[in-house]
């Protein structure tokens, strides 16, 4: 017998291992067998330990009690059973193999499970939950609906129809019980399954579970506080501050101990446990940095006891210690992600997500507005020229009744009014004061002479600083706003040359002589007179669809774990892989109608030139939305939190978007931004739609094909951490 479990204790995860144990009988199967499990909560520095050298069995077909106050340890027992715990120390093998082994179906199928939490996803009706977890088990329609039926009737459950949100407490809990029960599993944990029930509904459910038991050899495991409800189980476990203070069943310990009530018995052992804590107060700590209490193995306080004889074997069973716990976390993390997707779990994963979805029609409807709203305010306020500029304007001809001509009003009237303002002022100084108070954006001298001055310059061909000085118009600009001064200086500038070739053409002179010695000849790409909008637009609508990617996945999942929805699909089997698919697949759907929606008010409504395949740019804008989705899988994985999601996603929007040349050119970088920049997920993929866009490349060109390839290895990078961290966090 001793080699048997000795044999069992090297086995590895994926092999499958029976344990027995010696009854006066014969030979008994254990559905649930813990051996000397600790296990610890926090850094080696800083830790608390949750289960102390627990040893608890439980045949096959019983209903087993796991009495205790709260925070002695059930939960995280229960959890460790299940397989979303691992031990520090010690083994644990339930339905004859350890959880998560491959192939076993805890997690999974086997086991229901119903935590303290009612773990409910509040906008479903009752049928839609159960349904879900009846799809997650593989389980057909009729099925479900017979056990429906059944459970309704049952648990005293309202209209299937009744959403989860309308139910009281106590409803909501039997929806959860109905959950863990629907799959008729071998195994069934139910933490605390009767707190807030009618008695008769306690008396009802607990002569179900006895009923399942004895006909369908279901093993049970029940948690509660309730000590006296618990004598209706073959056998109870009593903990206190993570220890198992003694395990049999209910009548034996009442003889034993020589009480007529359980209750009794709890106290007295709780009191000796008090004692014996007292008497033990020095520990020691292992090489892993556990503490532990100094018990004898035959302390009748802290037993480990046979099934059926309640003595306690240790001799039989080697103590497992996990030393090189993270290598065995990370070698599980890899099994997790490694794992074939199962569809029937995608399946059910996807109907859960689209009736969120439905559920939220009004949010779902503003999804695809935004991207429209973004873009459009993009397009509108962004990359236009600025109009009606205000400057004063200092016309010293104009005041001294033009005594030498009126070309100062020529070139006046060459200004495009819609572009500049001016408002005349009949002294200089009154009109740099108005500049300095912050009125107007400059002012535009022109001196008493200018006429003379221009004639001179041009006709008689006079070079001399008075002649040059009086033919010039003099600027007193405000500088503050680049672009403000660049349109200023260009409108006056273009609007200059005008006037000499005009004044030239008068005087039956060339006017080419007024042309500045370059030739711009036609564009290879693009128009001689761009748009900064058709420069802006491309790079803005990857970026648009990027980080509203991020927002689809970044908080789904720190929801769901925070509110132990994502813990109990877990439970029922689903692995890393097929929940992170799920999610992609639904909002492959949202993000293609909000590209379509986006490109089209691009290019008709907005008239942003693309010149390139259509198709090929949504190709690109959709497989870097992909690369959001996939980048906010991995912000979900790292964070705990709403607001550490929120930062962490709001803190990289600005540092990605203003380092990948989306709003201003890479060339005006230093040098180690410019190095920089190739390391973010939109620099190569904004390059790429820039050349589909304005160029019209194809595939054949390196840097489109190239902009698809970065953005899914981005994609993959961020999708395979995200697996791996989640993996690790199981």
């Amino acid at each position: 017998m001793s080699d048997e479990l000795n044999q069992l204790s090297n086995t590895d995860p994926g092999n499958q291992a029976l344990l027995t144990t010696q009854s006066q009988n014969g030979s008994r199967n254990l559905a649930v067998c813990v051996e000397n499990a600790w296990k610890n909560y926090g850094s080696w520095w800083k830790s608390m330990t949750a289960l102390h050298n627990v040893t608890l069995h439980v045949p096959t077909g019983v209903i087993y009690g796991l009495l205790g106050p709260s925070g002695c340890g059930k939960t995280t027992l229960l959890r460790c059973i299940v397989g979303r715990l691992q031990l520090n120390r010690g083994e644990a093998i339930v339905l004859g193999q350890r959880p998560g082994s491959r192939g076993h179906q805890v997690p999974g199928r086997a086991v229901g499970y119903m935590p303290q939490d009612t773990a409910l996803y509040k906008d479903f009706s009752i049928s839609e939950m159960l349904h879900y977890f009846g799809h997650l088990h593989n389980m057909n329609r009729s099925s479900i609906l017979s056990r429906e039926e059944f459970l309704l009737s049952f648990l005293d459950l309202p209209s299937r129809g009744k959403k989860i949100v309308q139910l009281s407490g106590g409803q909501q809990r039997r929806v959860s019980l109905a959950c863990a029960l629907l799959q008729q599993p071998q195994l069934l944990l139910l933490d605390e399954p009767t707190v807030g029930l009618d008695p008769l509904l306690r008396k009802k459910i607990w002569d179900h579970l006895i009923h399942i038991s004895k006909t369908s050899q279901t093993t049970i495991i029940i948690t509660t506080h309730y000590i006296e409800e618990a004598r209706q189980a073959d056998r109870v476990g009593l903990m206190r501050s993570g220890r198992m203070l003694a395990e049999d069943e209910p009548s034996r310990l009442l003889i034993k101990y020589n009480l007529t009530s359980l209750e009794s018995v709890f106290l007295h052992l709780c009191v000796e446990d008090q004692k014996n804590v007292l008497r033990n107060s020095t520990h020691s700590i292992d090489q892993d940095g556990l503490t532990n209490s100094a018990t004898n193995a035959d302390d009748e306080n802290v037993p480990s006891l046979d099934v059926t004889t309640g003595e306690t074997p240790h001799s039989e069973i080697r103590r497992k210690e996990l030393v090189k716990n993270p290598v065995l976390r990370a070698r599980r993390a890899a099994v997790d992600c490694c794992i074939c997707p199962h569809m029937h779990k995608i399946y059910a994963l996807m109907v859960k997500d689209l009736t969120v979805i439905k559920r939220n029609i009004g949010f779902l409807v503003f999804q695809f507005l935004i991207p429209l709203i973004q873009i459009s305010l993009f397009c509108l306020c962004i990359g236009r020229d600025p109009q009606h500029i205000p400057i004063a304007l200092y016309n010293s001809e104009a005041i001294n009744g033009f005594p030498t001509g009126n070309l100062s009003l020529q070139l006046l009237n060459k200004i495009n009014p819609e572009q500049i303002h001016f408002t005349s002022f009949n002294d200089l100084n009154q009109a740099i004061a108005a500049v300095r108070q912050g009125d107007y954006w400059g002012v535009a001298a022109i001196r008493r002479n200018f006429s003379e001055g221009i004639r001179n310059k041009l006709i008689s061909l006079k070079t001399d600083p008075i002649t040059l000085n009086a033919s010039s118009i003099h600027l007193y600009l405000d500088m503050t706003n680049q672009q403000v001064s660049f349109v200023m200086q260009n409108v006056i500038l273009n609007s200059t040359q005008l006037f000499l070739k005009d004044l030239l053409s008068s005087h039956k002179v060339d006017p080419a002589l007024a042309d500045p010695p370059v030739i711009i000849e036609n564009p290879i790409y693009g128009a001689k007179v761009q748009r900064f909008l058709n420069f802006a637009a491309p790079g803005m609508m990857i970026s648009i669809i990027f980080f509203l990617a991020i927002g689809l996945t970044a908080l789904i999942f720190v929801v769901e774990k925070k509110e132990g929805l994502l813990e109990r699909s877990w439970i029922a089997g689903v692995t890393t892989v097929e929940v992170m698919l799920a999610h992609i697949i639904v909002k492959f759907f949202i993000q293609f109608i909000q590209i379509i929606l986006m490109v089209f008010f691009a290019d008709v409504i907005f008239q942003v030139t693309i010149q390139g395949p259509v198709l090929l740019a949504m190709a690109l804008i959709f497989i870097q939305g992909i690369c959001g989705m996939s980048y906010g899988l991995f912000i979900s994985a790292i964070c705990e939190q709403e607001v550490e999601v929120m930062e962490v996603a709001l803190g990289s929007v600005f540092p990605i978007l203003l380092s990948s040349g989306v709003i201003w050119p890479l060339e005006g970088m230093p040098p180690i931004m410019r190095f920089l920049s190739n390391f973010t997920p939109l620099t190569h993929v904004v390059d790429a739609m820039r050349c589909i866009v304005s160029r019209a490349w194809t595939l054949v060109y390196f840097k489109v094909w190239f902009g698809f390839v970065i953005s899914g290895a981005w994609s993959c990078g961020f999708f395979t951490l995200a697996a791996i961290l989640f993996a690790l966090r199981k």
